[in-house]
């Protein structure tokens, strides 16, 4: 029996609103724990309808011009990219790159890891989100765990692996071009070591896998279930960690060593409609980070994860979405309910 709880906290806010001639309004806020770590985020049912203050729709007339602008000094577009690309030792890469279909993968010029990999995903300099086909993102997703197992096996002190991107300017990325970004470490990040951490405690505790339950709990409630693809279960968060978070797991797959090709294009699969739909919400930028298991051992208590949030959208001197309240407090604002979201998401699923 899954012993997850989806605990919320009601308060309210009570002020004279300028907006309502300086009457006396009261605002309801739901705050939200995440099942596994107690991470809060904060809704107030004022922001319903009202969302485009602080999230404006996408310019994306105003995309397509940066993209054209920049399209020439881009060093992932198709011309000679080659040329302006780092290589890896022979020893860990005979070829110094790997490459697949319109996909290829080398070294960051600046890591932040001990292997920090870089994977150009497709030709096109400027993808919306209705423009990722799952062959593209299949082969991205190929490559980076033929990277993995490559570093590992050549260091195996490499244990703790994650797939990552920034996409678009707002997300953190420094080029428009869409790339993905592999970190292999002997050391975890903060959330990963939180969330193994976690795990094993509830595995500890209830002698059973968290993401299982929480799949089987989620699929159960149908709430914020959105389908399933393969292996891979698609639900959106109780309390996410960014706008619009949608989770991926992957109950029976511990690491990525052990993903198998199909498991790669259920991902995509998956990942494609998402952004289909995100584009139609007038979205335009992202990230996503997968977490892993140790690559070296067996770890009952985990799941393979996926959290993918949107940014803040391409607009003219856009603000930030993070703040404060993301970067210091570690908590995060709900703009979309999780559930109605859930709602956009289920329609046209695929399901592999």
């Amino acid at each position: 029996m899954a012993h997850i709880e989806f605990r919320t906290e009601q308060q309210e806010a009570v002020f004279h609103s300028p907006l309502e001639n300086m009457q006396e309004v009261k605002q309801h806020l739901e705050v939200r724990f995440d099942p596994l770590t107690g991470r809060q985020s904060v809704f107030n049912s004022a922001m319903e309808g009202k969302a485009k203050t602080a999230f404006p729709d996408t310019d994306f007339d105003y995309l397509e011009q940066r993209a054209k602008k920049t399209e020439k000094e881009c060093f992932l577009c198709p011309r000679d990219w080659k040329k302006y690309t780092p290589k890896y030792p022979e020893e860990l890469v005979p070829t110094g790159i790997l490459e697949k279909g319109e996909t290829a993968l080398f070294p960051n010029l600046f890591p932040i890891a001990p292997y920090h990999s870089l994977i150009r995903v497709g030709d096109k300099h400027l993808r919306t989100l209705d423009d990722f086909p799952p062959d593209v993102l299949a082969d991205a997703f190929e490559l980076a765990l033929e990277f993995v197992r490559l570093c590992y096996a050549y260091d195996p002190g490499m244990r703790y692996a994650t797939i990552n991107a920034n996409y678009q300017l707002p997300a953190g990325a420094s080029v428009i071009h869409p790339h993905f970004q592999i970190l292999s470490s002997p050391l975890t990040s903060t959330h990963h070591d939180l969330i193994l951490q976690k795990s094993a405690e509830y595995w500890e505790h209830n002698s059973t896998n968290y993401w299982q339950d929480l799949v089987s709990t989620e699929k159960e409630l149908g709430q914020r279930w959105i389908g399933q693809t393969g292996q891979a279960h698609w639900i959106t968060a109780f309390s996410p960690m960014g706008q619009n978070e949608i989770m991926v797991v992957w109950p029976q797959k511990q690491s990525f060593m052990h993903w198998t090709r199909e498991d790669v294009w259920d991902l995509a699969a998956g990942m494609s409609h998402v952004f289909k739909v995100w584009y139609e919400m007038k979205l335009s930028s992202f990230n996503f980070s997968c977490f892993s298991a140790p690559l070296d051992e067996e770890s009952p208590y985990f799941s393979c994860i996926m959290r993918l949030v949107n940014r803040q959208n391409v607009v003219p001197d856009h603000r930030t979405d993070d703040y404060f309240l993301q970067k210091l407090m570690h908590n995060d604002m709900i703009i979309n309910r999780p559930e109605r979201l859930a709602q956009w998401m289920g329609e046209g699923f695929p399901s592999t």
